[in-house]
């Protein structure tokens, strides 16, 4: 589900090549290929250049028939190398600062946003304890946050009347501190009926997005899922920003819809537990990465904060949070950078799949030629 941070960040430049590249199939390939060329040394009749002087006169010429220079080992060196040049630029030049750029030009305009940690769907007098959510939303506000989102399932709804209830006062709030208000409920439809929603506000208080959760967590989240298509919102202070929740992020197919839709921000709501809640966070880390957007996360018992589309932006602010609690970060304003995944999406790995079982019928299929004699 997620790679260990020797993975994702003592390689960083060559997983940000790959990630922007072809996702992460492309980091799973490289590491792959890295485990069959090593197994190359023991199964090749390549030798290595210090063994010295060889009597054996077959192996001398087979060794001058085969160098080093074509050995697999020496390309895929070529390879990584050109990996990790590539993502060491998008890692430390930024867009339009590549020769004598001052700072203040370097560093780009952030925007306070807050985050409102909440218990998930364990605490229901949690949850319906409204005024709890909204006064911590407040606060955020006065502090100065523009947008101010809640993580996974903070509130919870009993039928219409409670959402409309909760609706109502989450737009009466957005109005008055002006502000872009993101909440999360679980909607609640007797007799049985359940959906994981997400809802932001405008500060003029108009419903912008009204998302349910697209991929439940299997057995865990027995809920209805909502349809496969990603929300969005154009707005004056940060661009087109879209949203969904927690474990939609694990599909990157999904979100690769926001670089469809040309997103800038995408807001991720999230509930996790234990140590699930970090690895959950550094899988997500390469959706930014593969569709060139900024992510605003608020992650209940997990990581929370702000993801660049670079594995080691220096702009990027985490936090390890638990529930009843707020945050605020400071959102740097950029547009959506284009990259190369967004437009052939996870095409790499379905080729690589393709030839993988060509090889494998290949290699299963008989083989005959040895039993026939030559034609003359």
């Amino acid at each position: 589900m997620a790679y260990s941070s020797s993975v994702v960040y003592g390689f960083s430049d060559i997983v940000q090549a790959a990630t922007w590249l072809g996702g992460r199939p492309m980091i799973d390939f490289v590491m792959t290929l890295f485990a069959t060329v090593v197994q190359e040394f023991n199964t090749s009749t390549y030798k290595p250049i210090f063994n010295g002087y060889d009597d054996d006169e077959e192996t001398h010429h087979s060794n001058r028939r085969h160098p080093w220079l074509f050995h697999p080992a020496t390309w895929y060196t070529v390879f990584i190398t050109l990996l990790a040049i590539f993502g060491g630029v998008q890692n430390d030049i930024y867009h339009g600062t590549f020769f004598q750029v001052g700072y203040p030009e370097f560093v780009p305009k952030t925007i306070p946003v807050g985050c409102v940690l909440g218990p998930g769907g364990i605490d229901m007098p949690l949850q319906t304890d409204y005024d709890r959510w909204f006064e911590y939303s407040a606060s955020l506000a006065d502090a100065g946050a523009k947008l101010i989102m809640w993580s996974e399932e903070v509130a919870a709804t009993d039928g219409f009347k409670e959402e409309t209830m909760l609706i109502n006062k989450a737009q009466s709030l957005a109005q008055d501190k002006d502000v872009y208000l993101v909440i999360t409920y679980d909607r609640i439809t007797p007799p049985n009926a359940a959906e994981n929603k997400l809802v932001l506000i405008t500060p003029q208080g108009d419903v912008a997005i009204n998302y349910s959760k697209s991929h439940p967590v299997p057995i865990v989240e027995p809920i209805t899922a909502g349809n496969q298509e990603l929300q969005y919102i154009d707005t004056p202070e940060f661009g087109r920003v879209g949203a969904a929740i927690c474990y939609d992020y694990t599909f990157p197919w999904f979100i690769r819809q926001a670089s469809d839709k040309d997103i800038d921000v995408m807001l991720q709501a999230s509930w996790t537990w234990g140590p699930l809640g970090t690895y959950h966070s550094k899988s997500n880390s390469l959706r930014p990465v593969e569709n060139g957007f900024m992510l605003v996360r608020c992650a209940s018992q997990g990581v929370s904060g702000i993801y660049e589309p670079i594995l080691n932006g220096i702009f990027s602010q985490r936090v390890a949070g638990v529930s009843d609690s707020a945050y605020l970060f400071h959102l740097p304003i950029r547009r959506r950078w284009r990259t190369f995944y967004g437009f052939t999406g996870d095409a790499f790995g379905v080729w690589c799949v393709c030839i993988g079982v060509l090889v494998l019928v290949s290699l299963l299929l008989p083989f005959r030629c040895h039993s026939r004699p030559f034609l003359r």
